[in-house]
């Protein structure tokens, strides 16, 4: 497995593997086991919920339904969640360039678009996903992929007292600061 042939089908899908907006959080913890608890989105409300596996952060509302995702790439390497073994995660080379990751979702047949520039980025958006690639300026001759994310999934959300009904257990349990 190769952190391009990940993000081009993450551009192509809308998928890092089970992550994906839309997705039940409990279906998700079944195969790859807790998630690491980032924190809360609004220090006053407990969701939205930001947690992660490795370098793929996504957010859960109180329905337990994710949202969105997004996988951070700027440090040169992106850690992905394990199929193999549930809580693990796997590191993978990941400095990556406009034309490596452009070439890659035209390879996967995957539709896109530049993003309009702005000072020390540029971008691309993948078409109908609407996953945003995020590419720095300034650091080298050629754009680097920082990071890569979905759009917000919109959806009806249950009232909060149904939530509380539905998840009496407050799962998953909020890691204590």
């Amino acid at each position: 497995m190769e952190a391009l042939d990940v993000l081009a089908a993450f551009g192509a899908t809308g998928q890092v593997g089970l992550l994906y907006p839309g997705a039940r959080l409990p279906e998700v913890v079944a195969v790859y086991g807790m998630p690491w608890d980032i924190g809360r989105i609004d220090r006053g409300h407990r969701w939205p919920h930001l947690y992660s596996y490795g370098d793929v952060e996504f957010v859960v509302c109180r329905c337990r339904i994710i949202t969105s995702v997004m996988v951070q790439s700027w440090r040169g390497t992106v850690e992905l969640p394990s199929q193999a073994q549930s809580g693990e995660v796997i590191a993978l080379p990941a400095r990556l360039t406009f034309a490596q990751v452009a070439d890659a979702l035209v390879a996967a047949k995957c539709k896109w678009e530049r993003l309009k520039p702005i000072e020390g980025q540029c971008g691309l958006r993948t078409l109908p996903q609407r996953v945003d690639f995020t590419f720095v300026t300034d650091d080298g001759p050629e754009p680097v992929l920082h990071d890569a994310g979905t759009w917000a999934h919109e959806h009806d959300c249950m009232p909060a007292a149904a939530a509380d009904a539905a998840f009496a257990d407050d799962f998953p349990p909020e890691q204590a600061d």
